[in-house]
């Protein structure tokens, strides 16, 4: 992962290198040279997130609480999103689309032009570690919306609230019990 702070981004724009007003995507990043040399992806990084004054929308791969925080609170958007080695060269070439697949629901924002039709469209994740990250509404995964009202991004441990406790079941079990008793 290529770590990137707040305000390399907040400085770009600053210059007129990054607008402002579309998604700032791997695309955009690696095009004006603000993350150069990406292999497996973008980190955020909340390095110098006092400086940050425009409301970003931002799509990388991982992103710091801290930098979640920073944007938001600037009245931006950050979207972690599962990129592959293979994926990011296609992204940077222009032949497939960096912020859609399959299986996202990303809001890229007003200041996108419709949708082009690209050759090859993006991975999604297909290892457990990966999967429950991008699930995660916290880190702001792009696959979040497919985790319900009150459970967890887990694919293997349930939410505490929403299992049934083994004791409400043995209280239940009793309860049938004496009701049927003869004596």
């Amino acid at each position: 992962m290529v770590p990137l702070n707040l305000d390399k981004i907040q400085s770009w724009v600053d210059q007129g290198r990054l607008d402002p007003t579309k998604p700032v995507t791997i695309k955009e990043l690696a095009a004006s040279r603000c993350a150069s040399d990406i292999k497996d992806g973008i980190k955020l990084l909340a390095g110098g997130s006092e400086r940050i004054s425009h409301p970003l929308n931002i799509i990388v791969s991982r992103a710091s609480a801290a930098a979640i925080a920073a944007v938001e609170a600037a009245g931006g958007s950050v979207t972690t999103r599962y990129y592959t080695p293979f994926s990011i060269r296609g992204i940077i070439k222009g032949n497939i689309d960096p912020i859609h697949s399959l299986s996202s629901r990303i809001d890229a924002g007003e200041g996108t032009e419709e949708r082009r039709v690209f050759k090859n469209r993006l991975p999604d994740p297909t290892s457990r570690k990966e999967i429950e990250y991008y699930r995660d509404p916290a880190k702001r995964g792009y696959l979040s919306y497919q985790v319900g009202e009150g459970q967890g991004p887990s694919l293997f441990f349930r939410t505490p609230s929403t299992a049934i406790s083994v004791k409400k079941r043995v209280q239940s079990k009793v309860a049938l019990g004496a009701e049927n008793r003869m004596w």
